[in-house]
C-alpha cells in the first residue's frame, strides 16, 4: 500500500494538493467518458417532425328504412411523424467546461515550474509565455497592443520566478493558491469587462491548439506505460521463462496497436474489434501515475518528482483528457482524429523501441531470472532517451509518409473551434470562413461539412446544404447526415434520390430506427403498403424513441385498414403514453367504429402542438356522446390556436349535438353552410345538417321524464325536435303560467322541423292560447299542405280552441 500510496508519506500541504489534483482526473476521465459515449449526440438530436392527415370516417349511422341507412360523414385526424435530424449546435458548456480544466491543469504545471532547475526553469517559462500570448486576450477587449498579454506575462511568470527565485520555501499549494486567486480575478474582469458576448468561449477555442500540442506531448510520455506493465508482470511473478512471457505479450499487444494504425489510416477494413486509442490512453494516463514516479531518476536533475514532476504529470493528463473530451463534446472528428494518429503512432513506434530497449540493456540480467522491471531505468548500455529519439524519427517518417495529414486534421480541428465561436455570436460570415479554412486543411470531414450545411439551412439555402451533407457522408458518415441528405433531395423534388439515399444509410447504420422510420414514411408515399409495415416495424423495435414508429403504425392502419383491421390492430396495441399514439388509436377507433369507452384524460392543447390538437379532436369525436364536453369553442378561440379553430368548432359542434345543445349545433351547421354554399365545405355542412335533422325526425329515442322547469330545459337541449318531449314542455311551461317561453320552445322545433304535423299542431295550439291568431292561421294554413288528413283531423280542434278563446273575450268585453 506504501507503494501504491505513495503520496502518504508527502508533507500535507503538498498531499491534499496532490489528491486534489487526482481528484480533477478522475472528474476528467468521468466527462470524458460522457463525452465519448454521447458522441454526435453531444451536438446533433434527433427531432420529430409531425404532419397531420385527414382520415374519412363515419362518424354515426342510421335506418330510415329497411333497405336504407343514412351516415353521418366526418373525419378524423392522424399523425404521421418522421425523425429530422437537427441543425449543429454548438456546445458551449463542454467548451466552458474543457477550459476549466485546461486552466486548473495549466496552473498545476505553472506552481510545480517553479521548483525545478533553474536552466529547465527558463526553458519551461519560455513555453508558458508562448501559451500566455496565444490565449488572445486582447480580442476579448478588442484591443490591437500587447500590453494585455504583457501584463499577463508579468502576473504570472512573475509571481512563478518570484516563488522559484526568492521563496523556494513557500510549499506548492500555496503557490496554487496564488495562480487560482490571480485567475479568479482575471476571470472576473472579463466576464465584467469583455467587449464580445462569450468571452470565455472565445478563450476556450483559441485554446485548442496549445492543448491539443500539450496532449500530444503527454502522449507520447506516456506511450510505452503498457509495454513496462507487461515487463512488471513478466519478470515479478518468478516465471521460469520471464522473457518469453514478456515477449509474448508485448507482442500481441503491438500487433493490435499495429492493427489498429492500420484500419485508422484506412489501410485494412477487416470486421473486427480493434483496440480503442482512447482507451489506450486512458489506461497509460492511470499507470503513468506510478511508472512516472518510477523512472524519477531519469529527471532527478531537471526537477524532484515530489515537488514537481507529479504535479507536471497530473496537470498534464488533466489537460490531455480535456482536450480529448472536447473533441467529442464538440464532434470536431478532425480533432478526434489526429488525437487518435498521436496515441497509435506514440504507442507503436514507442512500444516498438521500448521493447528494443528491455531487449538491448537487460537480456542479460532476463536469463539470470531476475527483476528486471526494478532496474529497467538503470540502462546497462543505451539510455532510453536513445529509442525516444528513434520513435520520435518513426513517427517523423510515418508523417512524412501521409503527407502531414494529422497536422492538417489538427489545423482543421483549430479552425472548426473558431467556427464554433463566431456562430454562437451569429456572425455566420466570419464561422463560414473559419469552416471553410477548415475544410481546406481537411474537406472530408464531417464537423465542418455538417456545420456548414446547418449554416446554410439557417440562411434558407437548402440546394447547398445538400452538397455539404453530402461531403460530410465521404469519411465519416453518420445517420443524421444522411436523414439530412434525404430530406434536402425530398425537398428538391428528388423523391427517389431520397429514398435511394435513406436506403444507403441504413446499409450503414442498419439498426438506425430513425432512418428505417424515415424510409417507411417514404414508402407510405409511394403506395407500397408492404415496405411501409415492414420498416415501421423495425423502427419500432430499433428507434430510441420507438413511440414515433409505433404512433406511425397506427396512423396507417387508420388510413389503409378496413373496419375489420382497425378492430383486430386496436385489441392487439399496447398502450402507449404518447401524445400522437393516443391521438392516431383514437383515430383507428372512429374507424373501426368502436363505441368502447376511451377512459383517458386529454392533454391541454399547447400552442403549435399538432400531437395535442389530434389527441384531443378525434377524442371528442370518439367519445360524442360519452365522458366530460371538452372545452373545445373557448381553445379554439386562444391565441396561436387559430390554425386548428376551424376543426375544433367542428369538434365542439359534433360534442353539441351528442351531449349539449343540439339548436347550438344545427345554428353553427347552418351559419357554416351558408357562409359559402359554393364551397365543398359549405355543401358538407348543408348535408350534416339535413342528416342530423333527418336523424331526429326519425329518432324513437325514449326521452327522460321531467317534473320542473329546470329539468325540461335540460332535457330539451338533447331534444329539441322531439315532439313528445316538446309537448310535455309546452304544457309544463304554461302550467307554470309562461305561455311565452312554451311558444319558444315550440317555435325553434317548427323551424328545423318543418316536416311534423305534430309539431304544427302544438305551435298553433300554443300561437291561440297567447292570442296571435294570424300565427296561428299561417300554421294552420302550412298544415293543410303539409298534411291534408292531419289538417281535417285537427281543424274540429283548432276550431272550438277558437270558439272558446272568442267567448272568453266577449264575455270580458
Amino acid at each position: 500500500m506504501n507503494q501504491l500510496q505513495f503520496w502518504a508519506n508527502w508533507q500535507k500541504p503538498t498531499r491534499i494538493l496532490y489528491l486534489f489534483s487526482l481528484s480533477i482526473l478522475v472528474i476528467s476521465l468521468i466527462i470524458f467518458g460522457i463525452a465519448y459515449f454521447r458522441g454526435l449526440e453531444n451536438v446533433i438530436h434527433w427531432d420529430v417532425l409531425s404532419e397531420l392527415n385527414d382520415l374519412p370516417v363515419v362518424l354515426d349511422q342510421f335506418k330510415v328504412s329497411p333497405d336504407e341507412t343514412l351516415t353521418i360523414p366526418a373525419k378524423a385526424i392522424t399523425v404521421t411523424e418522421q425523425f429530422v435530424a437537427s441543425s449543429m449546435a454548438i456546445n458551449t458548456v463542454g467548451n466552458y467546461i474543457f477550459l476549466g480544466l485546461f486552466v486548473i491543469g495549466f496552473l498545476l504545471i505553472l506552481s510545480a515550474l517553479s521548483a525545478v532547475n533553474r536552466f529547465w526553469y527558463l526553458i519551461f517559462m519560455g513555453s508558458v509565455i508562448l501559451l500566455i500570448v496565444t490565449f488572445n486576450f486582447g480580442l476579448i477587449f478588442n484591443l490591437a497592443n500587447n500590453y494585455l498579454n504583457v501584463g499577463l506575462i508579468v502576473l504570472y511568470v512573475g509571481s512563478s520566478y518570484f516563488f522559484h527565485a526568492f521563496r523556494p520555501d513557500i510549499d506548492i499549494l500555496k503557490r496554487f493558491g496564488t495562480f487560482i486567486f490571480i485567475t479568479v480575478l482575471l476571470g472576473i474582469g472579463i466576464y465584467k469587462f469583455s467587449s464580445v458576448s462569450h468571452p470565455f468561449l472565445l478563450l476556450a477555442s483559441y485554446r485548442t491548439a496549445g492543448a491539443m500540442l500539450l496532449s500530444i506531448g503527454f502522449t507520447f510520455l506516456i506511450s510505452y506505460e503498457i509495454v513496462n506493465v507487461f515487463l512488471f508482470i513478466s519478470t515479478s511473478t518468478k516465471s521460469d521463462q520471464p522473457l518469453n512471457n514478456f515477449l509474448i505479450i508485448s507482442i500481441i499487444y503491438l500487433a493490435n496497436v499495429l492493427l489498429t494504425f492500420l484500419n485508422n489510416n484506412k489501410i485494412i477494413d477487416w470486421n473486427m474489434i480493434y483496440l480503442s486509442p482512447f482507451l489506450l490512453l486512458i489506461i497509460s494516463s492511470i499507470l503513468g501515475i506510478w511508472g512516472f514516479r518510477s523512472r524519477r531518476n531519469l529527471s532527478a536533475s531537471i526537477m524532484d518528482f515530489e515537488e514537481s514532476g507529479a504535479f507536471i504529470y497530473v496537470g498534464l493528463a488533466i489537460i490531455t483528457l480535456a482536450t480529448c473530451g472536447l473533441s467529442f463534446a464538440t464532434a470536431n472528428d478532425p480533432m478526434t482524429e489526429a488525437l487518435e494518429d498521436a496515441i497509435t503512432y506514440s504507442h507503436l513506434a514507442m512500444g516498438i523501441m521500448f521493447l528494443g530497449y528491455v531487449l538491448v540493456n537487460f537480456s542479460g540480467l532476463f536469463k539470470q531470472n531476475l527483476e528486471v522491471h526494478k532496474v529497467v531505468f538503470k540502462p546497462l548500455k543505451f539510455p532510453v532517451w536513445m529509442f525516444q529519439i528513434l520513435a520520435v524519427i518513426v513517427i517523423a517518417s510515418l508523417l512524412v509518409l501521409k503527407d502531414f495529414f494529422p497536422v492538417k486534421q489538427a489545423s482543421a480541428a483549430f479552425y472548426n473551434g473558431l467556427g464554433d465561436y463566431y456562430t454562437t455570436e451569429k456572425d455566420y460570415k466570419f464561422a463560414e470562413v473559419e469552416y471553410k479554412l477548415a475544410l481546406a486543411y481537411e474537406h472530408r470531414n464531417h464537423k465542418t461539412n455538417y456545420a456548414l450545411a446547418s449554416l446554410s439551412l439557417t440562411q434558407g439555402d437548402n440546394e447547398t446544404a445538400g452538397v455539404y451533407f453530402r461531403q460530410a457522408l465521404a469519411k465519416n458518415p453518420s445517420a443524421y447526415s444522411y436523414e439530412a441528405l434525404s430530406r434536402s433531395l425530398f425537398d428538391a423534388k428528388s423523391f427517389f434520390d431520397a429514398i435511394f439515399t435513406l436506403k444507403e444509410g441504413l446499409q450503414k447504420f442498419p439498426k438506425s430506427g430513425e432512418l428505417q422510420n424515415n424510409l417507411a414514411y417514404l414508402y407510405n408515399k409511394s403506395n407500397l403498403p408492404d415496405s411501409t409495415v415492414i420498416y415501421y416495424e423495425m423502427a419500432v423495435k430499433n428507434a430510441k424513441k420507438s413511440e414515433v414508429p409505433a404512433s406511425n403504425l397506427l396512423a396507417f392502419w387508420a388510413t389503409n385498414g378496413k373496419n375489420s383491421t382497425a378492430k383486430d390492430i386496436l385489441s392487439k396495441t399496447e398502450n402507449i403514453a404518447y401524445n400522437s399514439f393516443q391521438g392516431n388509436k383514437l383515430a383507428l377507433k372512429l374507424v373501426a367504429q368502436s363505441t368502447e369507452n376511451t377512459e383517458t384524460e386529454v392533454p391541454p392543447l399547447s400552442k403549435g402542438n399538432v400531437s395535442d390538437f389530434a389527441w384531443i379532436y378525434n377524442y371528442a369525436l370518439a367519445q360524442k356522446s360519452q365522458g366530460d364536453t371538452l372545452s373545445l369553442r373557448k381553445l379554439a378561440e386562444e391565441e396561436g390556436n387559430e390554425e386548428y379553430a376551424e376543426d375544433l368548432s367542428f369538434a365542439n359542434m359534433i360534442q353539441d349535438y351528442y351531449k349539449g345543445d343540439k339548436l347550438l349545433a344545427f345554428q353553427n351547421l347552418q351559419m357554416w353552410s351558408n357562409a359559402d354554399s359554393t364551397d365543398k365545405k359549405g355543401k358538407y355542412f348543408g348535408l350534416l345538417l339535413n342528416t342530423f335533422l333527418k336523424k331526429e325526425a326519425l329518432s324513437n329515442t325514449k326521452t327522460p321524464d321531467f317534473k320542473s322547469i329546470k329539468e325540461a330545459e335540460q332535457v330539451l337541449k338533447q331534444f329539441p325536435l322531439h315532439e313528445t318531449v316538446v309537448e310535455k314542455a309546452v304544457n309544463l311551461y304554461n302550467q307554470n303560467k309562461q305561455p311565452e317561453k312554451a311558444y319558444d320552445v315550440v317555435m325553434r322545433a317548427i323551424s328545423w322541423r318543418k316536416d311534423s304535423p305534430k309539431l304544427y299542431e302544438i305551435y298553433i295550439t300554443q300561437a291561440q292560447n297567447i292570442g296571435m291568431k294570424e300565427y296561428a292561421n299561417d300554421g294552420l294554413a302550412i298544415l293543410q299542405k303539409l298534411s291534408p288528413t292531419d289538417y281535417q283531423r285537427f281543424l274540429p280542434t283548432y276550431q272550438a280552441k277558437q270558439q272558446s278563446i272568442e267567448k272568453a273575450s266577449a264575455g270580458f268585453q
